[in-house]
């Protein structure tokens, strides 16, 4: 979920490798926690981590010398087998983040995933510290993308770690980083580089993008922004219903049969055009509404956070895939979770209008119920009123003959 400015007026960059983002003119020296990329790595080192987790990971198979005991190997050229790696990675075109989070959570329990995730990630960053892969693609070619690739490699190799994981998945970057390597893109050439000291080592041209007009997006699109409120909303009885039915909803369901171009440019553009408006792209919005509440998220729930926000249903929403997330979006508000509460958010600055723990969704009534209520009652308190007359007529009318 990276603000990428526009490229062309009115034409948007269909990617094949959506996690790409090129930046011309950088002079900054890319470390990983000195990222100048809008949504740049803020985590808080983690230095050691609980004998719980520790014990877990000795218990479950989740090899942490991968990480403690890694060493890169000196400058050298590839392989045959990383170069195939270093293609098939590429072009996969996705960050299996999130679901490399879902996995070691329903493994290990959010508290421990947590302490595993900062802390193989802190050491991470000292690798890629050393190999300052940016600024290597920035000498090369004055553009770099280091974020959200570097982010990518990171969850494959941790995916690749886990008890039973989906090796095929994950086993390319676990590959390539095995062998000292890690991979980069400016949007115009992949290019693989030594960790140990971030040279180039091997270089392919990207797969070339396709410019895709707003003509050709689906009606509406692109005065999408109408309907998100940059002040507060109050939260409405259908709002929560709809919050009630994307916490029960599966995983999403992409739009079929339509133009792939089309549909990533979309992406895209929504993602520009809320940034334009909001300042930031809708994960951290979510985010900093949730701070200021004075909660504080660590680095792997604020991931979390940041991809619940339902984008993906909202895109497909002008595609034809209905979804409780894409109708939230269309009132003007922005769902979100982050493992156990529910929140609704509104405004610019992801005011947080409504929360609900996840175990007490079953409080919230269904609109339709909650609509029939004030007829309902007033049905019964008619059919009341109705008997009250007959009865104190039947009275009456006792009381009449009885006198007589």
């Amino acid at each position: 979920m990276v603000f990428v400015p526009a490229l062309l007026s009115n034409v948007h960059i269909a990617i094949a490798d959506p996690g790409t983002q090129s930046i011309a003119g950088d002079v900054k020296d890319d470390r990983p926690d000195d990222a100048d990329s809008v949504s740049g790595d803020n985590s808080t080192a983690t230095t050691s981590i609980s004998a719980q987790a520790r014990a877990w990971a000795s218990t479950s198979g989740f090899n942490l010398a991968g990480f403690e005991d890694y060493t890169a190997s000196a400058a050298h050229t590839p392989t045959a087998s990383d170069i195939s790696a270093f293609e098939k990675w590429m072009s996969g075109g996705s960050n299996p983040r999130n679901q490399v989070l879902k996995e070691i959570q329903s493994l290990a329990g959010e508290e421990i995933a947590s302490e595993l995730w900062n802390y193989c990630n802190t050491i991470w960053k000292n690798w890629m510290n050393t190999a300052n892969v940016g600024s290597a693609v920035s000498n090369a070619s004055n553009l770099k993308n280091v974020g959200a690739m570097q982010e990518g490699m990171f969850a494959g190799y941790f995916g690749s770690l886990i008890s039973n994981s989906n090796q095929g998945e994950y086993g390319n970057a676990a590959t390539l980083i095995k062998d000292g390597f890690v991979v980069s893109s400016d949007g115009v050439t992949y290019r693989l580089h030594n960790i140990s000291d971030g040279t180039i080592a091997y270089e392919m041209t990207a797969p070339e993008s396709e410019n895709v007009s707003e003509d050709k997006f689906p009606d509406g699109l692109v005065k999408f922004t109408d309907f998100l409120p940059l002040e507060k909303q109050d939260v409405t009885q259908k709002a929560k219903s709809l919050l009630k039915q994307y916490a029960t909803a599966g995983n999403v369901n992409e739009p079929s049969g339509v133009d792939r171009a089309v549909y990533q440019a979309a992406q895209q553009y929504i993602n520009e055009k809320f940034g334009d408006y909001y300042g930031q792209c809708p994960g951290p919005t979510v985010v900093k509404g949730i701070q200021a509440l004075g909660i504080k998220l660590d680095s792997v729930t604020e991931d979390s956070v940041g991809s619940s926000v339902g984008e993906k249903e909202f895109v497909a929403s002008f595609f034809g895939v209905d979804s409780a997330a894409g109708q939230l979006w269309r009132l003007g508000f922005l769902p979100s979770f982050d493992g156990t509460t529910y929140r609704l958010h509104s405004g610019k600055d992801g005011t947080v209008v409504f929360e609900i723990n996840k175990n007490n969704l079953d409080s919230i009534t269904d609109e339709a119920s909650a609509s029939s209520s004030p007829y309902i009652i007033a049905t019964v308190s008619m059919i009341l009123l109705v008997g009250i007359v007959i009865l104190v007529a039947i009275w009456k009318k006792k009381r009449s003959a009885t006198v007589s």
